[in-house]
Parts: C-alpha cells; structure tokens; sequence
C-alpha cells in the first residue's frame, strides 16, 4: 500500500530546471504543465497552463510552447476588443483633421461590426467579409450602394494601420490584415477644359479681383485648400516661385458642434513643394497685391490681415465654398461646361500629358506622393491626344513609303 502511494506521488509531479515547467497529474486524470511566462508589477511569477489527457501529450505541447515562447510568437491572452484597441491607436497618430477622419470612420462603420470583437480572435476572413460588405452596401445617407473605393482603402489604411502596431507590441503574433484583398482604387470620371476653354474661362475673368490666383491654378495646378493656404511670404517675386508649406480648409473636428478653417501641413511629403512662376503670373499677382494694399487703408481697423497671398477684400482667408461660388459664376458668364475647381486641376494634368509633358515632371508639379498616383488619375488620353498621336505614329512608320 505504502509503495503504491509513493508511485502515485511520483507520477503527480515531475519537477524540471528553472523556467522549464513543471509536469503533473490532476486529481481528474487529466495532465497539466505550469510555465513562467513572466511577472506581475508586484513581482509575483506570472504562469501559464497547458493541459492533455496523457503526459506525453502535455510534454509535447510544453516543447511546442517553449519554442513559441523563445521566439517572440507567443501572445498572452487578452480580452481588450479590437475596438478598445482601436480608439487607443488612433488618439496619438495623426494630426486633428485625420484623427477627426478616422473617428467617422471608426464610429459609423468599424465599430459597429468589428468593435467587440477580441483583438485576439479578429481574423482574416472577418475583415475580408467586412470589407465585402462595405463595398457591396456600406453607404450610410440611406441611398443604396456601397462604399468608393478610395472610402474602402483609407478604412483599410485604418484598420491595417492598427493592427501592424499591435503586431509590433507584441499584442498578435500575425496581422490578420495582410490576408486581404481590396479592389484597386477607381478614380471618378471628370470634366476638364480644352485649351480654347481655358482661353475664355480667363478671359471672362480678366478683370476680376481674384484673377491672378484663378491664372496661378491654371499655370500650376494647386489644390484648393493649397491655393488658399499660400501665406504672403512663400511668394518669391524675385525668384518667381512660391513654396507649399500649408493647406486650408473647412473642417469639423472631433467634439466641436461646427466646422472651421484650419490650416494644416501638406498632405504628403511630395505635397511640400516649391512651385515655379510664369512671368506673367508673378506680375498678376504683384498687382493683386497692390490691390490688397489699397483694400487695407479703405477699411482701415475693420481689415484683419491673415498674413496669406490671397485673401478676402478684409484681409481674412477666402472661404472654400465662396471660390466654389466665384469659379461657378465665371462658368456661367462664360457659357463654359460645368466643371468643378478641382477640375482645373485635372485639366492642367491633362494639357501637360496631352502635350508630351514627362509623367515625372507632372507627378511633381502636382505633389502626388507616387509617380503611379498621376497614371492612375490621367493615364487615359483626351480624343485631341489619340488624333495627335495617331498623326505622330504616322509621320514615324509611314514616311519611308511616301
């Protein structure tokens, strides 16, 4: 009886170096393995338990663990959500009109179908489902259809964002992200002018006040809110350029009840520019100025001096919607097609690659942050451009049978 004991007692505990585990049977029969995986802020050992129906079993995945362990593969079981994550990553990583972005996003569309889930059993195929799902009816203005794909790849700029960052603190083992597949980013069709457009657009406008900076966009391609943010002393006359360093825009940030002006750095690296000037754009705009001048001495204390290149006659920043406003009246006394501002844009692109204008060179006038952003958008060709084209492939291959 005594010796039975003794081999019961012996096969309950199997004791192993330091760090290695112990091994025992519990009193239901089932084995069990106990680690040291690391220690609590007061100092006490942090365990965990592996559990078999044989010794072997448990010796196999103690092995198994140890390797994982060693390797930096093993992630500590947590029950934080996806979504507590989430709102903790997005807090500190970008700038306020970003993070007030990402908090729509996360609010209208992630969190509702993601944000309980466990971080820890957030999969792959949960987060190419959503992203099914978004695609095929995710809009949220009760109109049927899904979401762009420009609106899919910054929630999966996002959620993929996120992920990596939990990956590298060693919250995952993997970044389930990286299994998915978005569809490639379709750029929306848009209207742009022809050169004899162009023509009368500025025409109708040449004694307008805000000619010279309608004449700087259509000799540059500015973004809006970059045309906008100039301030006066990025205006080199004597160099004939003008560097980007801001934008300004409308905005509602996180927790205001109404949207604002904010200025903001460029979007991308690429976007931090200097552009260069036409002589005759330089003049434009040295004689808006002059124009400024006298509008500050008329309205005297009532003027606020912005400190931008192009502003309001009392000196404050022009509104968006008010040069949405000017271009549209422009359009109308022109009796041109409607295009919108950002449009005039796009038709610089156009004419420059319709003329010949290296990709590069376009890509950088523009501050696409990627060369391949620029074919994206205007790798199509206008029809004036195929007939030129089609003429140049002519003069080539044809000229030695004329």
């Amino acid at each position: 009886m005594v010796e039975e004991k003794a081999k019961k007692k012996k096969k309950k505990a199997g004791k192993r170096a330091n760090n290695e585990g112990t091994l025992y049977q519990r009193s239901d029969g089932r084995w069990e393995a106990k680690i040291i995986i690391g220690y609590n802020g007061e100092g006490k050992p942090k365990r965990k338990s592996l559990f078999g129906k044989s010794q072997k079993e448990v010796e196999a995945k103690l092995t198994e663990f140890k390797q994982q362990f060693r390797s930096g593969m093993y992630i500590e079981s947590s029950k934080l959500t996806f979504g507590e994550w989430l709102e903790i990553y997005i807090k500190p990583n970008v700038k306020p009109e970003t993070n007030s972005d990402y908090v729509s996003l996360a609010t209208k569309h992630i969190l509702p179908l993601l944000g309980a889930i466990t971080l820890q059993d957030l999969h792959g195929i949960t987060i190419q489902e959503f992203y099914n799902l978004k695609a095929k009816s995710g809009r949220m203005d009760g109109k049927a259809g899904g979401l762009s794909t420009r609106r899919l790849h910054m929630m999966h700029q996002l959620i993929n964002g996120c992920l990596r960052k939990a990956l590298k603190l060693r919250m995952l083992s993997f970044n389930p992200a990286d299994e998915v597949e978005l569809p490639s980013i379709q750029y929306k069709e848009f209207e742009t002018f022809t050169e004899e457009e162009v023509r009368i657009y500025l025409e109708t406008l040449r004694e307008d006040r805000l000619y010279a900076l309608f004449l700087l966009e259509l000799t540059t391609g500015l973004r809006r809110g970059e045309l906008l943010g100039i301030p006066r002393d990025q205006f080199d006359p004597t160099k004939a350029k003008i560097d980007i360093i801001q934008t300004l825009k409308r905005k509602k940030l996180e927790g205001e009840e109404k949207s604002e002006l904010i200025f903001s750095t460029p979007k991308t690296k690429k976007s931090k520019r200097i552009i260069p000037l036409l002589p005759e754009v330089v003049k434009e705009i040295k004689r808006f100025q002059a124009m400024q001048r006298q509008e500050k001495m008329f309205f005297g204390p009532r003027y606020q001096d912005s400190g931008l290149l192009f502003t309001s006659e009392v000196g404050t920043p022009i509104e968006p919607r008010n040069l949405n406003r000017k271009h549209a009246s422009i359009i109308k006394k022109a009796g041109l097609k409607h295009v919108r501002v950002h449009d005039l844009r796009h038709t610089v692109a156009s004419l420059l690659l319709d003329d010949g204008e290296a990709v590069t060179n376009v890509s950088e006038l523009l501050g696409h942050a990627k060369m391949s952003t620029t074919l994206d958008i205007y790798g199509h060709s206008t029809p004036e451009g195929k007939v030129r084209a089609v003429a140049r492939l002519g003069n080539i291959i044809l000229k030695s049978v004329r």
